[in-house]
């Protein structure tokens, strides 16, 4: 039951502590994106959650290689960018023979993948996480730290935009950029922590 609290623990460590989309930056554009269609939020976060978490949960297995293990982080990179498209390949293909999807589908796997790519989830278990377990928390709680940022971007969104007070050379994308800085500075300030401290 240890790795059950091990993995539990290190997901809320990624939704609160080290949310990438506030500390770092990662995915802050599509995080906005699904800010102002929340509809689509969901099932773009749980694409996100599934390719990051099979994702390092296949490169967690290919370090216990040791000749993998030993190698540098620019080798780690391309094995990882390497797991994510054969990741994205096999989903991608298996999605058009079972499901028959339609074009925006597929762009919107593709998309889902590049920001898996775009967050680097398993370079960051690389350098802070130990265990197997810690590694799939790491890389679930980051997905959900997505929606999470993105709901709250959500918020913000629709309070700003009924704003009237807003000056007109800040209204729209000035205004977001102005409060997602408050906020990560909010969850900076609150955590004390960034994402390679």
């Amino acid at each position: 039951m240890v790795w059950f609290f091990d993995m539990l623990s290190a997901a809320i460590y990624a939704v609160i502590v080290q949310n990438l989309v506030f500390n770092g930056g990662y995915g802050i554009s599509e995080a906005i994106r699904m800010a102002s269609k929340p509809k689509k939020l969901f099932s773009t976060a749980g694409m996100i959650i599934y390719f990051s978490t099979v994702t390092a949960v296949i490169c967690r297995l290919l370090d216990y290689i040791p000749v993998i293990e030993s190698q540098n982080q620019t080798i780690h990179f391309l094995i990882f960018f390497g797991v994510l498209m054969a990741v994205y390949f096999v989903s991608g293909a298996l999605s058009l023979i079972i499901l028959k999807p339609d074009k925006r589908f597929m762009t919107k796997i593709s998309m889902c993948a590049m920001n898996t790519l775009v967050m680097a989830i398993p370079l960051i278990n690389h350098r802070s996480v130990s265990t197997f377990w810690e590694s799939i928390g790491t890389a679930f709680g980051s997905g959900v730290a997505f929606i999470v940022a993105s709901l709250l971007i959500s918020v913000g969104f629709t309070k700003i935009a009924h704003n009237k007070k807003i000056p007109e050379p800040f209204k729209g994308t000035p205004i977001m950029f102005i409060y997602v800085a408050l906020l990560s500075m909010a969850v900076t300030g609150i955590t004390g922590s960034g994402v390679f401290a």
